[in-house]
């Protein structure tokens, strides 16, 4: 994993749990930092590689160090302290056209649309495994994580965002994980249902992930054996 570091002032504290803030690194990229609570940052940087290691888009990321003075009053005003900032911070990087999958999506209107130019909704099957395997607690019909992140001709990709809840929200490794149902997923969500309104496709599309899920599941078994 690559590491940059700030190269100017916070520009933005995002209002969602975590607070986390957006900064200018030295690549001239804008970064997404979380930096509270270490092992929700563990949580981030472990989903990141799982979702890699199975090729689901997520955004890319980095270990940033933001720097003392580029820390801002309005970061400390939202419950950022200077020591949380004394270490490297877990940063995925800003898609500026991207826009967050909400409920109005499945209404009736454009934003109907936009979801029927997504391109790989086989991946919101396997995004819906990864939250089952990784007990992520935090993506379903009411907060989806997800962005669609426009490509050529209109058309969108998924990618993943916001993983510090996997692992049940706790410390990995600490207790064993308490399995979620697919009602806890955003397989039972109107999203969902709207990219796979066709059963036959979406029993196909199931058994694809499940099967790719099987092969990689027994090498890394076998892997992990030797």
């Amino acid at each position: 994993m690559q590491t940059h570091h700030s190269i100017e002032a916070i520009h933005k504290v995002f209002q969602t749990n975590d607070r986390p803030v957006l900064a200018t690194c030295e690549d001239l990229n804008d970064y997404v930092c979380k930096y509270r609570y270490v092992e929700r940052q563990l949580n981030e940087l472990l989903a990141w590689g799982f979702l890699k290691e199975w090729g689901i888009p997520v955004p890319d990321a980095s270990l940033v160090t933001v720097k003392p003075e580029h820390i801002t009053t309005e970061a400390l005003r939202e419950g950022a302290r200077l020591t949380f900032f004394e270490r490297p911070v877990f940063g995925s990087i800003y898609l500026q056209y991207a826009r967050e999958v909400d409920n109005s999506l499945t209404a009736l209107g454009a934003n109907r649309n936009d979801v029927l130019k997504i391109q790989n909704r086989v991946d919101l099957l396997r995004i819906a495994l990864f939250d089952l395997w990784t007990a992520n607690e935090d993506r379903n019909g009411n907060n989806y994580n997800l962005l669609l992140v426009p490509i050529q001709s209109g058309k969108f990709f998924i990618h993943a965002i916001d993983h510090a809840a996997c692992f049940n929200s706790g410390n990995v490794g600490q207790y064993t994980l308490s399995s979620l149902t697919e009602e806890d997923s955003v397989l039972s969500t109107d999203f969902c249902r709207l990219l796979y309104a066709n059963s036959t496709v979406l029993k196909r599309d199931g058994e694809i992930v499940l099967s790719s899920f099987r092969q990689k599941s027994h090498f890394v078994q076998k892997h992990y054996r030797k």
